[in-house]
Formats: structure tokens, C-alpha cells, sequence
């Protein structure tokens, strides 16, 4: 039988196993902009970890298009989100889970949709959403992303700005680099194509949500 040890041994497991889900993700990453090669690589990373889009309409009704699980089921594209519907604005605590429901559409196409639960962390309606994603590993709960969506008022519009990070990312990273620099230059790679993907398949999706708060 397996020994657990009180000095981490289940928590070692878990990061042992956490980073082959990743590794798994990041390999879907990978293919989705095989034959591209370096010119895919500075698209996922070049940008930064935020997607930007203003669109026409005050901050509370973008702010209840972009914060109501019915609405997010119909602009998420690239997810099947399924979490609390006909409940009016997300609240703390609430859970939308989210499954992957499109395939990129090119090579250099990159769908910001990974399996996992969003939770929600803060609602400061109507300039700021705050969610987790969530997963569960060997029994051991981790926090894989935190997405924030923040709204301002410019004149007639609103504009979007979502930021992602990876505190999980983070994490390792720092464990790792007291042992392996190579391997902590290699983690600092693999988090910035994370949310480059992110990034990317974020700015289309709220493309997609400004055509229909605009009517377009």
C-alpha cells in the first residue's frame, strides 16, 4: 500500500500530477499552432495576458451581459457553460462549469475554453468580476486561473478589459527555481503561452458579446 507522509508527500503528488494536466493542456496548445512555429509562438505570447474591447452601452448593461450565466452561455463560444441559469447577476460563491464546445478553426486559431470550474470570487457590479478555475487533482483542490473582467465608462461606451494569471503557475515556478533554472525559464514559457491562449480566445469571445449588446 501507499505511504502518505505527514511532511507533504499527498501535496507533492498532487503538483506531480497537476503539472501533467497542464503539460496535457499546453500539448493541445502546441498542435493547435504546429506549422506556424515561431510566428504562432510570438501570436500567443506577444500580447500580454489581457483582452481589450470597448462596445457601445453603459457599464450596468454591459456589466449584466457579460456577469448573468444565461448570457455568458450564449458568448462563450468556445464553452458549454452550464451553472446557475434564470438567477439574474452571478453572486460569491457561485460555480459555472465549463466545457470545451469548439475547435480552433485554423492553425493559428486558439480556443480559450479548458475543462474545469469557474468560481466566483468578487461582484462589484457593475466595473468588476472576479472568477477561479478550479481543479481537482489526486484530492488536492488548486487554483489553476484567475480571470478578472473590469469595466470603465469611456463616454458613450464601455470598455472590457479581462486580465488573466495562474497562481498555480506561480507556485511552481517558484519551487522550481531553487533547484532548476532551465526548468523554471521553461514553466515561465509554458505560463505566458497559457494565457496568451487565453488572451486570444478571450478577445474573440467578447467580440462576440459586443455584437449583441450592440444589436449587430
Amino acid at each position: 500500500p501507499t505511504l502518505w507522509r505527514a511532511d507533504g508527500g499527498a501535496g507533492r503528488r498532487g503538483d506531480d500530477l497537476m503539472i501533467k494536466w497542464i503539460l496535457g493542456i499546453l500539448a493541445l496548445i502546441i498542435l493547435a499552432v504546429a506549422g506556424t512555429c515561431f510566428y504562432g509562438y510570438k501570436q500567443l505570447t506577444g500580447g500580454g495576458n489581457s483582452a481589450t474591447v470597448t462596445m457601445a452601452g453603459t457599464p450596468e448593461r454591459i456589466f449584466a451581459a457579460l456577469a448573468t450565466a444565461d448570457s455568458m452561455a450564449l458568448w462563450m463560444s468556445d464553452s458549454k457553460i452550464e451553472g446557475p441559469f434564470g438567477k439574474g447577476l452571478l453572486a460569491v460563491g457561485d460555480t459555472l462549469r465549463s466545457r470545451s464546445a469548439a475547435k480552433p478553426d485554423s492553425a493559428t486559431a486558439v480556443s480559450s475554453s479548458f475543462d474545469g470550474d469557474w468560481i466566483v470570487r468578487e461582484v462589484n457590479a457593475p466595473t468588476l468580476l472576479v472568477m477561479e478555475m478550479v481543479s481537482d487533482s489526486a484530492g488536492v483542490r488548486k487554483v489553476v486561473l484567475v480571470r478578472r473582467d473590469s469595466l470603465a465608462a469611456m463616454g458613450d461606451s464601455t470598455t472590457v478589459v479581462t486580465t488573466f494569471s495562474s497562481p498555480l503557475f506561480d507556485s511552481l515556478a517558484t519551487t522550481v527555481r531553487d533547484s532548476s533554472r532551465a526548468g523554471s525559464s521553461m514553466l515561465s514559457g509554458a505560463n505566458k503561452i497559457m494565457l496568451g491562449a487565453m488572451r486570444m480566445g478571450t478577445q474573440g469571445e467578447l467580440e462576440v458579446l459586443k455584437k449583441r449588446v450592440e444589436g449587430k
